[in-house]
């Protein structure tokens, strides 16, 4: 481990955590940020082979997804109109929110830096970019990114490059592992969330440092849950978890679902200042 800086508050106040599968994990003591260092970002380099089984799995289509996302509109819905509106999903990942957004009539599309992920699952499909958000052009009344801005090692770039496509008192829905959260601080080293793929840990705290930053404000935070299926849990605890291959009868339980929320992922509600 050598000097590091904070990537939230550019303090050289950081001291290493631990070391977990080859990653060094640091911790401001200026604003208590917590980060990873990789040499590569796996986000981006990665092929589809590399990734778990567990990862291709969510990434798939799911029996569950009608009710998840049926449940996630009717959230972002309580917070902003979301039909007629513009909306940029960052961090499309497979595109399943983008074409469920679309199916209920939302001026949507999406946009996923990762090569692999595009090739794979975005392609032909017109309403997905192969990009990141500084490149797009044009602003929009909502932005997503669920389960993204933990992957981006610099997160003032992310953040800056949000709030250039966000309208004018525009909303900017995401959801990120919580590192404040009980579970986070019961486990430490050993929870679930510090694995590769995760750069960047905010709690609300930091967050909300970042937000305030960049001209946004926190409107609600909350932690919410989603139905899985048994045999993911199953894989992604062997995987993420144990750090080892998921056991084969993983298989049988694929069709039996369970409403899963440990209360350690926020799902967080901004607003841009008009």
């Amino acid at each position: 481990m050598g000097d590091r800086t904070c990537p939230l508050c550019r303090s050289s106040r950081v001291r290493p955590l631990f070391t977990k599968q080859q990653i060094d994990y640091w911790l401001c003591g200026a604003c208590s940020f917590r980060f990873a260092t990789a040499d590569v970002n796996p986000n981006l380099a990665n092929a589809l082979d590399d990734y778990e089984d567990a990862y291709l799995q969510y990434l798939q289509r799911d029996a569950a997804d009608e009710a998840n996302f049926a449940a996630l509109h009717r959230w972002m819905s309580s917070f902003a109109p979301i039909g007629g509106t513009r909306l940029l999903d960052v961090g499309a990942g497979s595109g399943k929110l983008v074409r469920d957004l679309r199916r209920r009539g939302v001026d949507a599309r999406g946009i996923e830096p990762s090569r692999a992920l595009f090739d794979r699952f975005l392609a032909n499909d017109e309403a997905f970019e192969m990009a990141t958000a500084d490149a797009v052009r044009g602003t929009f009344d909502v932005v997503t990114a669920f389960d993204v801005i933990e992957h981006v090692a610099d997160p003032h770039a992310f953040a800056e490059s949000i709030v250039a496509r966000l309208a004018p008192d525009g909303v900017l829905f995401l959801s990120t592992p919580d590192v404040e959260s009980a579970v986070a601080r019961m486990f430490g080293r050993h929870w679930h969330f510090y694995y590769p793929y995760h750069l960047s840990y905010f709690g609300p705290q930091t967050l909300g440092r970042l937000a305030a930053d960049h001209g946004l404000t926190i409107v609600s935070v909350t932690h919410r849950g989603r139905l899985r299926s048994i045999g993911y849990v199953i894989r992604y605890a062997a995987e993420f978890v144990g750090g080892r291959s998921a056991p084969p009868w993983a298989r049988r339980f694929d069709a039996r679902y369970l409403p899963i929320n440990l209360f350690d992922t926020m799902y967080v509600v901004l607003r841009r200042a008009t």
